[in-house]
């Protein structure tokens, strides 16, 4: 999902909060009992209510003479309480809920039925009413500001005839979730969102540092063995990485002494039958075996560099990308090559490689580029987000047919129709530049141009 975070501990923090938030909601959908609540007092506020009216009776029952100056004194700002002559009832038949509250308070009040109390819950603001009425509803005023929902007016006859009329603003059950929401929310969620970005950071700290090492290794960089930190799952990636590498290093290691000790052994015999070649009296056939025995020893100097992981001994240095193309470019045409800049590269592009294996894979591919005639070389940042640099070499040869350019990059390959099938070499020029390229992270393509010739293609990463 696009909308997800990329990194891991952003998904797992999102994931923490989508959690938290469907938690609450089901929670209010669950005490709300999956029901429109917009119409119903919830239990407490009944409570509270119930008893204020029970207290203003039972304290006006016993101090009749004072009845006025103490409801005054036990008014709220949201339930104020009245002495009247005549109910404010409008004689309609009670709602459900009015119902259940008449009920609740009859009881509380422990009064015979044929005393009447009236209930009445009508919405704010009240569309009609009398005077005095309005000058007490003026007075009302719902806690912490809110807008009130719903007006409850209360109505009992005292003993002496007279009425005890009280206004409430009761709290709704869904006013109660709303409420609860507002204050759960950013007491719940936001200490857990610190908790979990503190928490998550010293989590994924390892798992930064294990990327930046595959990084390394990837370019052919050596990495310091990563400390064992953090929860247990991440400890066994980190110390299968620092394993995994050590391995790596043993068997590049063992195939290049290997393959020293094999270059070393040919070179004996190499040089054994050159001396005995110059011996032979036949000067056509001594020119042929000591031909022969030369190509022999080239073709063993060029299998010790293929093999030899120059990568893992040189060391990544910051290097101005232009001038190293450039020193490249300049060596070839002090060879006699006709090597040009098409366009002149960019002022600056600082990158980060190991200058002589580099130019190792551009001296190869130019040098087989110039075969045939003059060849064009330009550097620039590259179009892909995930590249940073894109040096292209270009020639003017017969190119390679599409179905063979993989196989050129083989080893020993010696293509009939291109490259080193008539002009020499052993096929592991292209070989040599891909093993380099790779050994950066980068990648090495080879395209045939519609107006003739081969195009190289290099990319490096960022």
């Amino acid at each position: 999902m696009k909308l997800l975070p990329r990194t891991m501990a952003g998904q797992l923090l999102a994931l923490l909060l989508f959690a938290l938030i469907v938690a609450h909601l089901v929670a209010v959908l669950l005490l709300s009992w999956l029901r429109d609540d917009s119409d119903e007092v919830h239990p407490l506020s009944a409570h509270t209510i119930d008893t204020r009216v029970a207290s203003a009776y039972r304290a006006i029952e016993g101090s009749p003479e004072s009845a006025a100056r103490l409801v005054r004194s036990i008014s709220l700002p949201e339930s104020q309480f009245r002495i009247r002559r005549a109910p404010l009832g409008d004689g309609r038949e009670l709602s459900a809920q009015e119902a259940l509250l008449l009920r609740g308070l009859r009881q509380r009040l422990d009064l015979p039925a044929q005393v009447p109390i009236h209930v009445s819950l009508r919405r704010w603001p009240l569309e009609q009413a009398e005077a005095d009425e309005g000058d007490v509803l003026a007075l009302l005023s719902a806690p912490l500001g809110e807008e009130p929902g719903r007006v409850l007016r209360v109505d009992v006859r005292l003993p002496d005839g007279q009425w005890l009329s009280s206004w409430h603003l009761p709290t709704m059950m869904l006013s109660h979730w709303s409420r609860v929401l507002s204050f759960s929310v950013p007491v719940g969620v936001l200490p857990v969102i610190l908790i979990a970005v503190l928490f998550g950071r010293r989590i994924m700290q390892p798992m930064k540092m294990l990327t930046e090492a595959a990084k390394r290794i990837s370019r052919g960089e050596r990495s310091a063995h990563l400390p064992l930190t953090g929860p247990d799952g991440v400890r066994e990636i980190v110390e299968a990485f620092n394993e995994m590498q050590d391995r790596l290093l043993g068997v590049v290691n063992d195939r290049t002494r290997m393959v020293a000790a094999i270059g070393h052994d040919l070179r004996t015999p190499l040089t054994s039958l050159r001396i005995r070649a110059e011996l032979v009296d036949d000067d056509a056939l001594r020119l042929a075996m000591v031909a022969t025995i030369n190509e022999m020893n080239a073709m063993v100097e060029e299998i010790l560099h293929f093999a030899q992981d120059d990568a893992m001994r040189e060391t990544t240095q910051h290097v101005e990308m232009g001038a190293l193309v450039g020193e490249v470019i300049e060596q070839q045409r002090v060879l006699g090559r006709n090597v040009l800049w098409a366009p002149q590269p960019p002022a600056a592009l600082p990158y980060r490689c190991r200058p002589a294996h580099l130019k190792r894979a551009l001296a190869n591919l130019i040098d087989n580029a110039a075969r045939y005639g003059r060849v064009q070389v330009s550097l620039a940042p590259a179009e892909s987000s995930e590249r940073k640099l894109r040096i292209e070499i270009t020639d003017q040869g017969p190119g390679i047919p599409a179905d063979r350019i993989e196989q050129a990059f083989e080893p020993f390959a010696r293509l009939e129709v291109a490259r080193n099938g008539a002009t020499g070499g052993f096929g592991l020029g292209l070989a040599i530049a891909r093993s380099c390229v790779r050994a950066h992270g980068g990648e090495l393509r080879l395209h045939n141009r519609a107006e003739g010739g081969l195009r190289a293609v290099i990319e490096l990463p960022a």
